[in-house]
């Protein structure tokens, strides 16, 4: 995929999700003199990445002329043969016009999509990745309300861990046993998850303490 970022205008919050970039990305950083720096992170975020990396600088400074660099490295890219997503990292709306000839004037169309960071043009390209799925999860609305019940309740069963616990040689391991309760949906998946995590001896005493922890 092709990320052609107006850094310009969005400046470092449109870097937000190099930590999701793949070796197959593109990533081209169009900027200026007015905007020279970015933030340590995406550029470690890239480096890691190992996708392919480019900058192209402001020669002379014009009226828009960095989107017209831009409009001009989308038609080179397509131009070249290139059939994939390409997102233009942008709050600048002219790039509209630049999205609407791709996707109807062109034959075969192209898809450019128009987005204000890496990571929400990677959610709009909607591709059968890890990435992709990762970052639904990540922007899933949850409700509030139950996300509070549920971690009041895991509160309070790792204060019913510690308590159990306390003193004895698995006292530094508790965060194995929530796990156990927290993956673990019956009672018997419960009591053979503990036996393969701590043994059977010390298996069977833990899970004694656990159910009643659990309230099981």
């Amino acid at each position: 995929m092709y990320f052609l970022i107006d850094y310009e205008n969005v400046t470092n919050a449109g870097m937000r999700g190099t930590e999701y970039l793949l070796p197959s990305d593109h990533v081209i950083v169009f900027y200026s003199s007015s905007a020279p720096n970015m933030e340590a992170q995406y550029l470690t975020g890239v480096r890691n990445s190992r996708c392919t990396f480019e900058v192209c600088k402001l020669i002379k400074v014009h009226k828009n002329a960095l989107d017209f660099y831009i409009a001009t490295r989308a038609g080179a890219i397509f131009g070249g043969g290139y059939i994939g997503n390409m997102a233009i990292i942008s709050k600048d709306e002219g790039f509209q016009a630049v999205r609407d000839f791709w996707a109807s004037c062109a034959a075969p169309p192209r898809r450019i999509l128009l987005s204000e960071s890496i990571e929400r043009s990677i959610i709009s390209a909607n591709e059968s990745n890890e990435r992709t799925k990762l970052l639904h999860a990540r922007h899933k609305n949850v409700d509030i309300g139950a996300f509070f019940s549920a971690y009041a309740e895991e509160q309070k069963l790792g204060k019913r861990l510690k308590e159990a616990f306390a003193g004895t040689k698995f006292a530094y391991r508790i965060g194995e046993m929530a796990d156990i309760l927290k993956t673990e949906k019956t009672t018997r998946d419960i009591y053979l998850g503990t036996l393969r995590r701590f043994g059977r001896r010390d298996g069977l005493e833990i899970y004694k303490k656990l159910k009643v922890c659990a309230e099981l």
